[in-house]
């Protein structure tokens, strides 16, 4: 199939015929198999923010062998998550990523059987792996102890891959997290998002918080910069329970991760801090926050990383919890409230971001 050739705009527009040759040339299926027949299926509500997602069921001619299903992901339909797709290159992220990174990445992932963004447009096509089987995480109930573990040790893998080795090739299209666009846009978000997200959440919001976090979103500029001036990882950069898969079944994985249209460069804290200070139930991170801190540097040394200690590690931690204010800020604002799912996720990110930023003294971190 010819990297010029028109990709369809949304699975309405699939065919079984451009489903037959895309699958061929992701190696899903070998030369001689067709698709005789395919059934669009919408996922649940809030699937795809940021992009249209389908699931798509397959019939092969002769009962030939094939994925039986598969994850259709296109551009979103609506221009407002377009337009900040573009702005952050959402899309053509995700598509490099299955492109050069995935193949070699160890966190656990879809398989891609098809990644194209047309030349010149944002508009895309990815073809992905149908994990419906496994569980789901779900944001709003948080991770228990067991479950962080599974996380922190495939965090740990998927860091220390990259820890030390950005000079390769392979990793020349990734752009640090500190660039202007996301600085400006995390600026305004939280500008826009700081009173609404005061008068909603009041009664979760401690005391100090109060009265320092409207701080936060002028400070980001001054926070971001010095979070990326240690050692940088590839990161995936939207590290939360609703992008992580677990395994349901016994023969099923135990961990997969979705979503990769934020991977960027970053200090390692990132993804820690956004997962423990926003996916893990609030008691479980406070009695063992010490505890999975060090089994993540144990991770990092046990796949080679040597040179990155826990006074290190502690530091970016604390300093990316009170830059991902802004995240839970622009979050909180932005969703639709009166979506009881919506609001309790919202509710629950909050509440645990909050209390972090107090229980490791953030505020000692903003500039003076």
């Amino acid at each position: 199939m010819s990297e010029h050739a028109t990709l369809p705009a949304n699975a309405e527009a699939l065919t079984s015929n451009w489903l037959t040759h895309a699958l061929r040339e992701g190696r899903a299926i070998v030369n001689d198999t067709i698709v005789d027949r395919h059934v669009v299926r919408p996922l649940g509500a809030g699937a795809g923010l940021m992009a249209l997602v389908s699931r798509i069921e397959l019939a092969y001619a002769n009962g030939a062998p094939g994925p039986a299903s598969l994850i259709a992901k296109f551009p979103s339909p609506a221009p407002e998550n377009r337009a900040v797709a573009e702005t952050y290159n959402m899309y053509g992220r995700e598509v490099l990523f299955y492109q050069t990174l995935s193949a070699d990445t160890p966190l656990p992932h879809p398989r891609s059987y098809f990644a194209r963004q047309q030349t010149g447009t944002s508009d895309f096509v990815l073809l992905l792996e149908d994990l419906g089987s496994r569980r789901i995480g779900d944001q709003a109930a948080g991770s228990d102890l067991a479950e962080a573990e599974i996380v922190i040790d495939a965090m740990a893998a998927f860091h220390a891959a990259s820890f030390g080795r950005l000079h390769e090739p392979r990793y020349s299209w990734l752009t640090p997290h500190a660039n202007e666009a996301q600085i400006t846009g995390m600026e305004g978000g939280f500008a826009f998002g700081w009173p609404r997200f005061r008068e909603w959440l009041d009664d979760i919001i401690p005391p100090r918080v109060r009265i320092w976090g409207e701080r936060v979103g002028p400070a980001t500029r001054d926070v971001l910069t010095r979070l990326c001036q240690g050692p940088l990882v590839v990161t995936h950069g939207d590290f939360r329970l609703e992008n992580m898969f677990f395994g349901a079944a016994p023969d099923d994985p135990a961990f997969a991760m979705i979503d990769w249209q934020s991977i960027t460069l970053s200090s390692p804290g990132q993804d820690l801090s956004y997962y423990l200070t926003q996916s893990v139930q609030l008691e479980v991170r406070r009695q063992h926050e010490r505890a999975l801190l060090e089994r993540y540097l144990d991770g990092l040394h046990r796949h080679g990383v040597r040179d990155y200690s826990f006074a290190n590690l502690h530091h970016d931690y604390r300093l990316a919890t009170l830059y991902l204010l802004d995240f839970a800020v622009v979050i909180a604002a932005t969703l639709d409230l009166s979506n009881e799912r919506g609001a309790a996720i919202a509710r629950a990110l909050s509440e645990r971001a909050c209390a972090a930023l107090d229980d490791l003294d953030c505020d000692q971190l903003l500039p003076r």
